[in-house]
């Protein structure tokens, strides 16, 4: 990455860093200046993060000075550096908050490296596949995931754009395992985990060994480190904590199975869904509190209604179309 030619990341937010990096640099040229104007210009979503940025930065002339210490984690400063105004030393604090952000872009520019071979898997509603890796990693698909496998000279790279997959790495210290869903990455050199990634939620849970996970705004990250049988949930808004769970329940659905615990009915419909060729829908909001519990086929609709109608009071209405709705049963 140049300052002449930059190779902007692709995400809004990440390229905002860089140009913000570079506006504070103090070596900003004019050519520069036109393409930030021309990329602010290009779309809304460049305009709102850069200015997002920059609120956070005039913030920080909010801060008591202890505070906007602490924040940037920065060491007491000397005597002479305490007896300076506040503006200098608000200067001084803006520097080492431009290395941070510089820090950042060093981190994407790394990532902006072409990788040696990229491989693309990609399974539609209703479909699993296995997918076996040049370095012997392994890679289970569940029902409409798409993904792409990157290896780069010192890392192996997944993005998990939709969907949920399990892998098992093959171990290599010295080209470590990363997956990447929305603003999460999972960290491994070899073990047994599971990714599923949900609109702006994606959880992670761990078979076997252990993985480094973390979460969050490049500002403001959390990390979270698993192992056997732990797992978290990571949404916008919820705390990265680790919790003890069942994975061999969780990812059943690698053996065609899925397992209810006393789970709510429209819980249960939501997650048989994804795997069924036509929907059940519910037609009395009543049907939801109820709850049900069991091992069921995830390939096996039929024997899945009935399970329903043999645990709940509901009755099976079929549509023109083959999907089924669920009312409660007079």
């Amino acid at each position: 990455m140049t300052a002449e030619s930059p190779n902007l990341p692709h995400d809004p937010r990440d390229a905002a860093a860089y140009w913000f990096a570079r506006v504070h640099s103090g070596s900003f040229t004019v050519a520069e200046r036109e393409r930030f104007t021309q990329w602010r210009q290009a779309d809304i979503r460049h305009e709102r993060e850069y200015r997002a940025l920059d609120e956070i930065w005039q913030a920080t002339g909010m801060l008591p000075e202890d505070d906007l210490r602490e924040l940037l984690q920065a060491p007491e400063p000397p005597a002479e550096l305490r007896r300076l105004s506040r503006r200098r030393w608000l200067v001084a604090a803006g520097s080492a908050g431009a290395a941070v952000i510089a820090g950042g872009v060093f981190f994407y520019g790394h990532g902006a490296e072409s990788p040696t071979h990229v491989l693309r898997y990609a399974t539609v509603q209703g479909e699993r596949r296995k997918a076996s890796l040049p370095d012997g990693s392994i890679i289970e698909l569940n029902v409409s995931t798409e993904l792409a496998v990157s290896y780069y000279a010192k890392r192996r790279v997944v993005e998990l754009a939709a969907g949920e997959a399990t892998f098992s790495v093959a171990a290599n210290p010295h080209r470590p395992f990363f997956v990447a869903a929305a603003d999460v990455e999972v960290r491994v050199t070899g073990t047994i985990f599971n990714v599923r990634r949900e609109s702006d939620r994606v959880s992670v849970a761990v078979q076997e060994g252990s993985v480094e996970v973390t979460s969050g705004h490049w500002w403001s990250r959390e990390k979270a480190m698993l192992t056997a049988n732990t797992a978290v949930h990571a949404a916008p808004g919820l705390p990265l904590a680790a919790e003890r769970v069942d994975v061999a329940a969780l990812t059943a659905w690698r053996r065609g199975k899925a397992v209810f615990r006393e789970q709510l009915l429209e819980d249960v419909l939501q997650e048989m869904n994804r795997y069924l060729s036509h929907p059940i829908h519910v037609t009395d909001s009543r049907l939801k509190r109820l709850r049900m519990a069991g091992v069921f086929s995830i390939e096996d609709a039929e024997g899945f209604l009935q399970a329903l109608q043999g645990q709940l009071p509901v009755a099976v209405t079929r549509r023109p179309d083959g999907g089924v709705d669920l009312s409660l049963l007079r």
